[in-house]
């Protein structure tokens, strides 16, 4: 961890977004509103917006960055979806001898900071990475990055010029009118910044699979909403616990995210009662989507998210993803489709995801599972089996036991008009009224990684 050097300001980068011609500005202002309510913490701020790069500086008359500013930016810019990368540095006018006024009071100290953890022997492998966008400047990009490879390494003699896997990175922006310099990044999400890209519900179980699938709808801009199913009292109360834990772990990446909680347990029964046993998970999954596009339609969401991959498990084969699918009134997007599960781990381990998700809790795809599940069902067979249950009954039976969940406290709250939103939700393509706008977005998500 580098030392607090007295910052003066924060650079903050994105990428795409630049890409956006004529809706850039739209892109970057809701990144900047991102960006202010991930950093609240630190007090008033001023923002000054070039293309490209955004930089906050103190307000309130502060000339500096508190070392508690820094720790928070530190803990919050790497969850802003739509930043590439921030750093905090030095906002300097763009001259020569400004620039090496600030290296000399600075260098030493970061310097000091790199030697640990090394041995006596050990060089410090340095790099400057230098830009130089005003053409006025006198001396361009490498000669910049060789002028202060001669005075720096007079004075430190251990450092070791290393392009390539630097200890010690130095970067520089020069601009018309200003220049930047700074000691380390912070890597961002990347991708849109929240809420361009538009409201979905996720299907979240207590899987590995599901909270990444909402992770990377997110990191496209998306707002996410949560549903989650249970089969209480054969499914223990921990399981919503579980999922509303990441629920919380996840809205790191934005904010307000909703985490609806449907007791399955009367379909179940019914199709443990009524239904060939081959046929069970796909009629569960049925009903969860139908459910689901119910709870979107009060949402305002517009498409349902699932962490499902092909071959995973059985009820997951290309034949038994598209009959669940035709059960389903509204898009389904399945980002994971062809995820390695080996990618899948790695990306949960980097969220913080993964280790509540292998906390092992009875779920609802585990109640009444059958020993021999249809890998390529037919979509006439499965109608067939549905045609003997009361189908929009248990879906209502369903709803009276859909609650939301406080994912502060864990209180289960009750949920207005979802009866209402059935007729609606589930009428046939063609005479569907258009979904409702909400605030907040909802992604409802099938839990594609428990079988």
């Amino acid at each position: 961890m580098l030392p607090d050097l007295g910052y003066n300001a924060l650079i903050c980068r994105y990428s795409e977004i630049a890409t956006k011609g004529r809706n850039r500005i739209f892109f970057e202002n809701r990144l900047v509103e991102a960006l202010r309510r991930g950093l609240r913490g630190l007090g008033k701020v001023t923002v000054v917006r070039e293309r490209g790069r955004i930089f906050f500086h103190p307000g309130d008359g502060r000339l500096v960055f508190a070392a508690e500013d820094l720790a928070e930016m530190r803990r919050v810019l790497p969850f802003v979806s739509g930043l590439s990368s921030a750093s905090p540095g030095f906002l300097l006018e763009p001259r020569l001898e400004q620039i090496e006024a600030a290296v000399d009071r600075s260098f030493g100290q970061v310097y000091e900071a790199t030697l640990t953890g090394l041995s006596a022997e050990q060089p410090v492998r340095y790099a400057m990475q230098a830009r130089r966008s005003d053409k006025a400047f006198p001396l361009i990009s490498s000669e910049i990055e060789r002028h202060f490879a001669e005075r720096l390494l007079a004075c430190y003699p251990r450092l070791l010029v290393d392009l390539e896997t630097p200890r010690l990175a130095v970067e520089l922006e020069i601009r018309k009118d200003r220049a930047f310099l700074c000691y380390e990044r912070i890597d961002g999400p990347g991708g849109l910044p929240p809420g361009t890209g538009g409201s979905v519900l996720a299907l979240l179980s207590g899987g590995i699979d599901s909270p990444v699938a909402c992770y990377l709808m997110m990191k496209r801009g998306c707002l996410v909403d949560y549903v989650t199913f249970h089969s209480e009292p054969y499914t223990p109360p921990e399981l919503i616990l579980k999922v509303g834990r990441l629920a919380g772990q996840l809205n790191r990446f934005q904010f307000g995210g909703r985490l609806a909680a449907v007791n399955l347990v009367e379909a179940q029964k019914a199709i443990r009662d009524t239904c060939e046993s081959r046929y069970r998970t796909i009629l569960y999954r049925r009903f969860m989507v139908r459910i689901a596009a119910v709870l979107a339609r009060v949402y305002g969401a517009k498409a349902l998210v699932t962490g499902d991959n092909i071959g995973q498990v059985a009820s997951q084969t290309l034949s038994n993803l598209a009959v669940v699918s035709a059960a389903a009134p509204t898009m389904i997007l399945r980002p994971l489709l062809a995820f390695d599960k080996k990618d899948t781990m790695v990306l949960a381990r980097h969220l913080g995801t993964l280790a509540e998700s292998e906390h092992s809790v009875p779920d609802s795809c585990t109640v009444f599972a059958p020993a021999d599940p249809a890998t390529s069902a037919k979509f006439y067979r499965v109608e067939a089996q549905e045609a003997r249950l009361d189908v929009m009954g248990l879906i209502h039976a369903c709803l009276d036991a859909t609650v939301q969940v406080d994912l502060t406290t864990f209180e289960r709250l009750p949920i207005r008009g979802l009866h209402e939103a059935v007729d609606k939700a589930l009428a046939p393509p063609g005479r569907r009224p258009p979904a409702t706008p909400a605030a907040a977005a909802v992604v409802l998500e099938l839990p594609g990684d428990e079988g």
